[in-house]
C-alpha cells in the first residue's frame, strides 16, 4: 500500500503488521483526538500487563479484554489513516498481524502524537 503522496512521510517511522510495513508520520489533530483519549485509556491497563509479565507472571496478558482490544485496533487504525487515508478499519482487521506487532504499532502512533515524546532537555537558566 502506498502513503498518500501530500503526507511526507521522509523521515516517520515504520510499524509493520502482518508483512507489509506502514509510514506512521506525525498526527494531524484529525487523528490525534481519537488516539490520544484511546491511547490514555489503554496505557494503565497495557502498563499493568507489561508489570506483571516482567514479574514472571505467564499470564499478565490476561488482564487484556475484548473491548481493550478493540480499542487497540481503533488507536492503531486510526494512526495509520494519516499516511494511508482510503486505509480501512476492515483492511486492517483482515491482515494477519501478530498482537505484539499491534502493540508495537501502538508505541509509535503514542510518539507520533507529540503527547508521550521525551521532554526535551532545557539549557541552564531556562
Amino acid at each position: 500500500m502506498r502513503p498518500d503522496p501530500k503526507i511526507d512521510c521522509a523521515r516517520a517511522p515504520v510499524v509493520a503488521l502482518g508483512g507489509e510495513e506502514f509510514f506512521v508520520p506525525t498526527l494531524a489533530l484529525r487523528q490525534a483526538r481519537l488516539v490520544v483519549p484511546g491511547l490514555l485509556k489503554l496505557m494503565p491497563r497495557l502498563n499493568a500487563v507489561q508489570a506483571r509479565i516482567a514479574a514472571g507472571d505467564p499470564l499478565g496478558a490476561t488482564l487484556i479484554d475484548q473491548d481493550d482490544v478493540e480499542l487497540m485496533i481503533d488507536v492503531v487504525h486510526c494512526g495509520l489513516t494519516r499516511a494511508y487515508p482510503d486505509f480501512s478499519r476492515d483492511d486492517l482487521l483482515d491482515r494477519e498481524a501478530a498482537f505484539p506487532e499491534l502493540v508495537a504499532a501502538l508505541g509509535v502512533i503514542a510518539r507520533q502524537t507529540g503527547l508521550f515524546a521525551a521532554p526535551e532537555a532545557q539549557a541552564p537558566g531556562e
